[in-house]
């Protein structure tokens, strides 16, 4: 639970930070990264805006990863990956219920949509699931070896 507790503490503390200094676009790296503070109300590129239905549904999802581990025999780098998703997903679901919408503010000049650090975390823990698959690590049993 390592990376959950993580993600969602460096997720919620960064979206804190921008939402009480920054007022204007800020440079960061000129020409490539800067921050800008945007209410994002959709999911994914602000796909389904204002669909309040949009809040259970990845409430449900982040739940069912949260539980995908003790159902399921997974590797070292497959169960980092899930927290780091599960984590992120926590801190967007937070944003959603107590403010409405998701903090964004990474706003990278050649990517088409502004993002936050949960959502950096949920595509690094997407790719670490995709490696561990690829790779074909095997399960872990119940001592923490591989079978």
């Amino acid at each position: 639970m390592f990376w959950v507790t993580f993600v969602v503490l460096m997720d919620q503390l960064s979206k804190m930070l921008i939402e009480r200094f920054l007022t204007i676009p800020t440079f960061v790296v000129p020409g490539i990264l800067w921050f800008t503070y945007t209410k994002n109300t959709g999911i994914a590129f602000g796909m389904f805006a204002r669909s309040g239905w949009i809040v259970w549904v990845t409430f449900f999802a982040t739940l069912f990863l949260a539980l995908v581990p003790k159902f399921v025999k997974c590797s070292t780098l497959t169960k980092a990956g899930l927290q780091m998703i599960v984590g992120g997903a926590i801190g967007n679901v937070i944003d959603r219920f107590r403010l409405g919408y998701v903090v964004d503010f990474i706003n990278l000049r050649y990517f088409p949509a502004v993002f936050n650090v949960a959502d950096l975390f949920i595509t690094i823990g997407g790719i670490l699931v995709l490696v561990s698959l690829l790779r074909g690590e095997q399960p872990l049993d119940n001592k923490g070896e591989q079978e």
